[in-house]
């Protein structure tokens, strides 16, 4: 650290000039507290002290004029009692006869005979008196063995605030001269006495930030080096301190990666500091992350944080790279100076990394990423303003399952502002009462009669356009708001469900439910309240969950089917074939119905495997005593497959497509049972 510079004219005491002034203050300081308090103390010694002496006084002018008073020789008891009173200040005395006439007095008037005291104290045996600020001294006179009057001494002595006052005043006077001889000379002495601290002060004025040298180091003094050893051990202990507060502050505790704060400080000093140098923001996702820290927990979700691959990477690509963990599943890379072209390969290289199996305590675990990139200033001005960039890049990367990463453009900026104007507006809809279900028929496939239908949702919107299901779902899901659609949903379903019981149609309603709405505490209350305002016979009601929402969590889905199931409602797996279903998580789940996914039932005609694996599932569903239902049943020759296979119920364009509430009504009306013979036939 620099040295400060001293200005021109200052005057600046050294450590043995501000020593040597610290003691010759101090000790004015003790000596005047002394002065001041000791008058304090002894102020009634001093009191009893003048009485004393006006006692003394009295009793020796009572000698002297003994041999006068006898003779009556006025003349020489003048001189006498002049002689006595006039060194005291304000000295008056007196000689009185046997009976209290004046014989002799300096005072101006005989009212130093009138005091009661007088006789008091000379028949006594003498002493004195204080009366106000005077001090009185009588003593008698003696002739031989008789009492021949009395001998009188005043004085108004001077205070004791005043006395001492003085007396601080000549001493203090004469201390400061003492000391302004003697210090000249306790300098030097107190120069060579701490020439040992002053060299040490120098130093460590001097030392800089990146010295780590200790104070004791180099220093013999025996008094000095246990203090200076113990202050290095304080510093090492204080920098030791500070690391870690700043490791706290600034680093993950996981990974030792930079945190998103020190990540952002980063990043703004890169971008808002208004450089033309292209920087790259990426930030990587990973996908299915949080589901392995559920099912292995947060130990080894920790030993799987792919930060190591990460860093590999972005090092073979560029040691400018820099790397930090933004969140539990997501890091940040900057990179400044590169092309489009090397982020481009460094996302793909990490892509591959992370794609690589790791075995951990004996399990298989595959971990995959989405990547999102934007640039500064191509993209955005400020730091803040790129990483949403950033961000909008990343939410494409997940809607693209097949590259996973993507470039942040104008598109994906005019696509987030469509979609947040379409957010806006699902919640309005909500609000407004705009969701509506409508319903697809499903029939007995042997039979031919209409046994239910499936309640879909379908969001008409103010100007008549209708959203589709697969734009609206994903984001009430985002947003939230899917138990609340659900809910909408689920109660039109019922009413409309039990209005067509109560006309003598038997028809079962089945409702899809969001993975969501399980973790939605009043998902089972919900579905009572349905069940309960519509009048709805529970059995009427059926639940459909997707496999790959059931398998993911089974125990969930249990726990929250199993008292509905014991209320009569019955639970449908929906899009069979399309998960990784096993029979432990099927025998875990109460299921009623396999649905079997309209992929398969399309690709009849058209995928030679296709007919193997509906075979498959019909023969898994009847092993397990299930019904089954088709989706996406579009021709006759997709009916006759089904018929000839057992499949219990179809569902799809080849009977109807989903209507609204009114027009279902009237198609329950004029349906008329097909027989499975005339479509297998």
């Amino acid at each position: 650290m620099p040295e400060k510079t001293r200005k021109p004219g200052k005057f600046r005491l050294g450590l043995a000039g501000r020593v040597v002034a610290i003691g010759c203050a101090a000790a004015v300081a003790a000596t005047l507290a002394q002065w001041v308090i000791t008058p304090t103390l002894l102020r009634k010694d001093f009191e009893r002290a003048r009485l004393v002496y006006a006692s003394n006084a009295a009793q020796q002018l009572s000698l002297i004029a003994a041999s006068a008073l006898a003779e009556r020789d006025t003349i020489h008891l003048s001189a006498i009692i002049k002689m006595m009173s006039s060194p005291l200040p304000d000295g008056q005395a007196a000689i009185l006869d046997v009976d209290g006439k004046i014989v002799a007095t300096t005072a101006a008037d005989a009212a130093i005979a009138g005091s009661t005291d007088i006789g008091r104290l000379a028949g006594a045996g003498g002493g004195a008196v204080q009366r106000g600020g005077t001090m009185m001294g009588v003593y008698p006179v003696h002739a031989g063995q008789d009492r021949i009057g009395s001998a009188i001494v005043t004085f108004r002595p001077i205070t004791l605030t005043a006395t001492w006052v003085r007396i601080i005043a000549s001493n203090g006077l004469v201390l400061i001269l003492a000391l302004s001889v003697l210090a000249p000379f306790m300098l030097p002495l107190a120069r060579q006495a701490l020439a040992p601290v002053t060299a040490l002060e120098k130093g460590i004025r001097k030392r800089t930030a990146t010295d780590k040298s200790k104070l004791s180091d180099g220093v013999d003094d025996m008094v000095l080096k246990p203090l200076l050893s113990a202050i290095d051990e304080v510093h090492e202990r204080s920098e030791a301190a500070t690391r870690r507060a700043l490791r706290m502050a600034f680093a993950d505790p996981v990974t030792r990666l930079p945190n998103r704060l020190r990540f952002m400080s980063k990043l703004e000093g890169l971008v808002d500091r208004g450089v033309s140098e292209t920087t790259f923001l990426v930030i990587a996702d990973l996908d299915g992350f949080r589901k392995i820290n559920v099912s292995l927990g947060p130990r080894l979700a920790d030993e799987v944080l792919v930060s190591e691959r990460l860093k590999a990477c972005a090092g073979q690509v560029s040691r400018s790279f820099f790397l930090g963990r933004l969140g539990p599943d997501q890091f940040g890379v900057i990179a400044p100076g590169a092309d489009q072209a090397v982020v481009k390969g460094f996302m793909a290289m990490a892509d591959r990394a992370l794609a690589e199996p790791m075995i951990i305590d004996g399990q298989t675990l595959r971990v995959t990423a989405s990547f999102g990139a934007a640039s500064g200033p191509t993209d955005a001005l400020t730091a803040t303003e790129l990483f949403k960039r950033a961000e909008l890049a990343l939410k494409e990367a997940k809607r693209t399952p097949t590259d996973r990463l993507a470039f942040f453009d104008r598109r994906i900026l005019d696509k987030a502002t469509q979609l947040s104007r379409l957010e806006a507006e699902l919640r309005a809809g909500l609000d407004r009462g705009e969701f509506v279900a409508v319903f697809q028929p499903k029939v007995d496939l042997h039979t031919g009669e209409l046994v239910g239908a499936e309640a879909l949702a379908r969001w008409r919107r103010p100007d008549g356009s209708v959203v589709s299901p697969g734009v609206f779902v994903p984001i009430a899901e985002e947003m939230g708001l899917i138990s609340k659609l659900g809910n909408c949903v689920l109660r039109d379903a019922c009413f409309a469900a039990a209005a067509w019981n109560k006309a003598g149609h038997k028809l079962r309603i089945a409702v899809n439910v969001s993975p969501h709405q399980f973790n939605d505490p009043e998902f089972i209350g919900s579905v009572y309240a349905a069940l309960e305002d519509s009048g709805l016979d529970p059995k009427m009601l059926e639940l459909e969950v997707t496999e790959s929402a059931a398998v993911s969590d089974p125990d969930r889905v249990a726990r929250t089917m199993w008292p509905l199931r014991n209320r009569g409602v019955r639970l449908a797996i929906d899009d069979f074939g399309t998960g990784h279903s096993n029979f432990t998580s099927l025998t875990r789940l109460p299921f009623d119905v396999f649905k079997i996914d309209q992929q398969f039932i399309r690709a009849l005609s058209s995928d030679p495997h296709a007919p193997a694996i509906v075979e498959m599932i019909l023969a898994m569903a009847e092993a397990l005593g299930q019904e089954t239902v088709a989706e996406g049943v579009e021709t006759r020759e997709q009916a006759e497959f089904l018929v000839r296979r057992n499949c219990t119920i179809g569902q799809g364009y080849y009977y109807s497509p989903p209507l609204p509430s009114a027009e279902f009504d009237a198609f329950v009306r004029s349906w008329r049972p097909r027989p499975a013979a005339s479509l297998a036939a």
